[in-house]
């Protein structure tokens, strides 16, 4: 028997590249063709954090569908892409296996309780991490008088 699979994809912030979502669709098309999975939907979210699971209206209907027992499987390309939040992962494994869902990520395999538990500490010391460099390049650039906003359009930088 073919189980039935979805797919959810996402990327963080609007200055990534869109292809991302395509390039994600195109692994998780892949990953169901070789391990023959019917691949009935892909849900994804566009310049969405992974943070939190809120706003993430593609992940929350995904979900809502999970309980209805519309599919067996989700792919995804990595566990970080259903969060990188310790908690959040925890809590979408943990809804996803009580609704008889497996998760599949194409570069670990099936999502176990330790799998899911490594990448969760994982994802969410990255996301930490990365914040606390973007804020110390931004104070960089205030303590050298430039603008930490980005570009200012419509005004001429002087001196």
């Amino acid at each position: 028997m073919i189980r039935k699979a979805v797919g959810y994809s996402r990327y963080s912030t609007d200055l990534q590249n869109e292809r991302s979502i395509e390039d994600q669709e195109a692994l998780i098309r892949k990953y169901a063709s070789i391990n023959d999975l019917a691949l009935d939907r892909l849900y994804s979210d566009a310049a969405q954090s992974g943070a939190s699971i809120l706003g993430r209206d593609s992940l929350l209907q995904l979900l809502a569908d999970a309980k209805t027992g519309a599919f067996d499987v989700v792919i995804v390309e990595e566990l970080d892409r259903l969060s990188r939040d310790m908690e959040d992962l925890a809590g979408i494994h943990k809804r996803l296996s009580f609704a008889g869902v497996e998760i599949m990520a194409v570069h670990e395999g099936v999502a176990s309780t330790v799998t899911v538990g490594l990448r969760g500490l994982v994802g969410q010391l990255f996301r930490e991490d990365n914040a606390r460099k973007i804020r110390r390049g931004l104070s960089g650039r205030v303590s050298q008088g430039l603008s930490a906003g980005g570009r200012a359009f419509g005004y001429r930088p002087t001196k």
